[in-house]
């Protein structure tokens, strides 16, 4: 298997712009002192980063909830080479779609103090068809949050956003805001509880991305094809973790964390991303408009497509914050800035009950152009992306 995290330190970032000083690393570890924890979309990404720095902690019980059985295996083992038998007896597996469980019965069983949220649809692909669009509204918005008032075990509810959140142009982007409604939503009736959440950027090499695939189809010799003109911000999946874990401080209660630009730098445009990761690879690149039987000969030079990004709802750039939205600089932190949860949209509810009733697509859409101040997109003619 290829060394992701050796390209993130080459390309990416050598160091974790965002870790944790030692003030906040004391926190964290009085945080999770003797707590029950429910991570679920453990598997995933963002998910196996983060568990792998919390086993470090002083917990009583761990539970790793996803639904893909061999990520959850290679998880399984991973950690187990990591943590001693003490450890491994406090962490437990169940392979099962968040979605699928009854979430409030879940928590009161196994006394759950810190619900941690990582499952997510995070492709603009999965909208394409109703079922997909439906099952995203359900994960991303929806059945993710506890719905019973006043758990006496619980503590910290936490849930990963995305920067498609900001004046959403796409279903997905929707159904992450309506994530941060329904964790606002859920603060303004437990205000006892510890919520927060953190906008990202791009997870370099996570499951899915364009560059975990570029590397992969290298490996195999077949060419591949990234979009010509998209710019994205990266960070690496230890600086991820620490966000997250960042978000979960005392002081961030009732706020979304977002990482501050300045810290994050610069864009990467995609094709410079690529050139960087052939080179390491001892590949010169060949970009192509179109492939041919003269281009498939991989030697020193490696065939790329360049391809229009034509994606229905892809943005073009990047944004961690809407112009009504306020700022704050974390004064003991600069690398983050942060945000408060509000709960904008009053029937909310409504809203989520009535998306699951839909039997077309272009009826969500219509129905969230009307119901959502931020979606800017409506179209009657759906249309299927046909990007790489």
């Amino acid at each position: 298997m290829e060394n992701y995290e050796y390209f993130e330190r080459k390309i990416i970032s050598p160091e974790n712009r965002f870790g944790l000083s030692v003030k906040d690393k004391k926190e964290s570890f009085k945080t999770f002192h003797n707590s029950n924890v429910l991570i679920t979309g453990a598997a995933g990404s963002i998910g196996k980063a983060f568990c792998k720095d919390i086993i470090n902690y002083n917990f009583n019980k761990i539970y790793l909830l996803d639904k893909n059985e061999n990520e959850l295996t290679e998880l399984n083992r991973e950690l187990i080479l990591k943590c001693s038998k003490k450890i491994i007896k406090k962490i437990h597996y169940i392979c099962s779609d968040l979605v699928l469980i009854n979430l409030d019965d879940f928590l009161k069983k196994k006394k759950i103090s810190h619900y941690l949220n990582f499952a997510a649809i995070k492709h603009v692909r999965s909208e394409e068809e109703l079922l997909s669009t439906k099952y995203m509204f359900m994960t991303n918005s929806d059945k993710f949050i506890p719905t019973v008032i006043n758990n006496k075990y619980l503590k910290c509810v936490f849930s990963v956003s995305t920067d498609k959140t900001v004046n959403p142009t796409s279903l997905l982007g929707v159904s992450k805001s309506l994530m941060e409604e329904n964790l606002s939503y859920f603060k303004k009736k437990n205000k006892k509880i510890f919520v927060s959440s953190v906008r990202f950027a791009n997870v370099s090499f996570s499951n899915g991305s364009i560059l975990k695939y570029a590397v992969d189809r290298i490996n195999k010799k077949e060419i591949f094809g990234i979009p010509r003109i998209i710019k994205r911000f990266f960070i690496t999946h230890r600086e991820a973790s620490s966000l997250c874990m960042k978000s979960l401080l005392e002081r961030n209660n009732g706020h979304i964390i977002i990482p501050n630009n300045k810290v994050l730098n610069k864009k990467h445009l995609i094709k410079n991303v690529v050139i960087k990761i052939l080179q390491l690879k001892k590949y010169k690149p060949n970009f192509i408009k179109k492939i041919s039987s003269k281009n498939k000969n991989i030697k020193s030079k490696f065939p790329v497509l360049l391809t229009s990004p034509n994606n229905h709802g892809q943005k073009y750039f990047e944004e961690f914050s809407e112009v009504n939205e306020k700022i704050y600089p974390d004064i003991f932190d600069k690398t983050i800035c942060k945000i408060k949860l509000k709960c904008k949209i009053k029937n909310l509810p409504t809203i989520l009950k009535k998306i699951s009733k839909f039997d077309k697509i272009n009826k969500i859409k219509d129905y969230l152009f009307k119901n959502h101040n931020s979606y800017k997109i409506k179209k009657k003619v759906y249309k299927v992306s046909r990007t790489i």
